[in-house]
């Protein structure tokens, strides 16, 4: 490491050897500062870092380019373009912090836009907590891939994720959508029918088999998954995962009239696991349906080449879920046996209904008790 005096503009320089170019002169890298003391320390800094394994040639790297290598590392592994879309918006969340070197950016920095996110700005509503939860993760690991060779430390750690705004609790479907789906013959009604009155999740029901139904004890044992990029079974997640599930006379009737020899509950009409892009197809036409049976009460054609608009409000598979957890409170069903028909692996997210519904309830409590009053007094 060697020493230059005093600039002429002032400043203080000191100069690291980072190797030879291509004509096998020294190559040497700059270091400034205001004493001789600053200088020093920020040369030092750096051949300390170079002898723990960092890269020359990357370490002035944005952190726009540590996210597009994580994205490219995440691709070789064979992700879903899904799961690779979300790393490209947390990416792009950071805005200003993007196009400086990943090496100079603090926690103070990104601290300083996750605060922002949490909050309204440039017209933009704040981020729930768990949409900045995961662009924190995602920062974490840009950097964690980074280091040795781009940083040498990572400075997300330091962090801490905002509150946000709270999650958005997903509705479950009406009394008048149960019963569309109960009443409506259509290829999708067995996939709704199972979902709504036993809560399985969907990659759930695209993994079960008729052997892990039993009519006679109206039980459905989950053992896994199904992963749609894989094309293959897979074990759940959390030990939650795996449960029997005690279903209602509804579902066991309707499943007795299904049996068709097949060795899939759900699928397609080659008797294979039902693909993405199956789900996607059936659901889709599913709503089609309903919307001309409900919404146009059977007036229109669905082959009409305007159109038909959609008039009905439709549902998502993860509706009928939550709408099965729902169906549980009104029973009067405990928490703690709510949760373990779910599946979830914390109990505070079947908290998080059941109390969402209990304030639901008891504001409709209080105002039959307004009606009466009003009557009374």
């Amino acid at each position: 490491m060697a020493a230059n005096k005093k600039g002429t503009d002032g400043r203080y320089r000191y100069r690291v050897n980072i190797g030879k170019d291509a004509d096998g002169k020294p190559k040497y890298k700059n270091f400034y500062g205001t004493t001789a003391r600053e200088a020093r320390a920020a040369a030092e800094a750096y051949r300390i870092s170079l002898g723990k394994g960092a890269d020359p040639s990357q370490m002035d790297a944005t952190l726009a380019t540590l996210y597009d290598n994580l994205i490219a590392a995440k691709r070789a592994k064979g992700i879903g373009q899904k799961s690779l879309d979300r790393y490209e918006d947390n990416k792009n969340h950071w805005g200003p912090l993007l196009n400086r070197p990943a090496a100079s950016l603090r926690s103070a920095d990104f601290q300083q836009v996750l605060n922002a996110l949490a909050d309204w700005h440039d017209g933009q509503p704040p981020l729930s907590h768990y949409t900045l939860s995961n662009l924190r993760s995602s920062a974490k690991a840009v950097y964690d891939l980074a280091i040795p060779e781009v940083v040498q430390y990572n400075p997300i750690p330091k962090t801490t994720c905002p509150a946000g705004t709270p999650p958005e609790v997903r509705e479950p479907i009406t009394e008048e959508q149960q019963r569309w789906i109960r009443e409506t013959p259509h290829k999708a009604q067995r996939a709704a029918m199972l979902m709504l009155y036993s809560g399985l999740r969907r990659s759930e029901a695209t993994a079960l088999t008729w052997a892990d139904v039993d009519l006679q004890d109206a039980t459905i044992t989950v053992n896994n998954g199904y992963d749609f990029r894989a094309k293959r079974s897979k074990a759940p997640k959390t030990a939650a995962g795996v449960r029997v599930v005690n279903v209602p006379k509804v579902l066991v009737d309707y499943l007795r009239t299904q049996q068709d020899g097949c060795l899939y509950v759900l699928h397609n009409d080659k008797g294979k696991r039902m693909t993405e892009q199956g789900w996607k197809r059936l659901w889709q036409s599913y709503m089609c349906d309903l919307n001309i049976k409900y919404g146009h009460q059977g007036a229109v054609n669905k082959h009409d080449p305007a159109g038909v608009p959609m008039v009905i409000d439709t549902f998502t598979p993860h509706q009928l879920r939550h709408t099965f957890c729902t169906l549980m409170y009104f029973a009067g069903v405990d928490v703690m046996t709510a949760r373990d028909q779910m599946g979830h692996k914390d109990i505070s997210v079947t908290l998080g209904i059941y109390t969402s519904l209990d304030k639901k309830f008891k504001k409709k409590k209080i105002n039959r008790l307004d009606s009466y009053l009003k009557k009374t007094c």
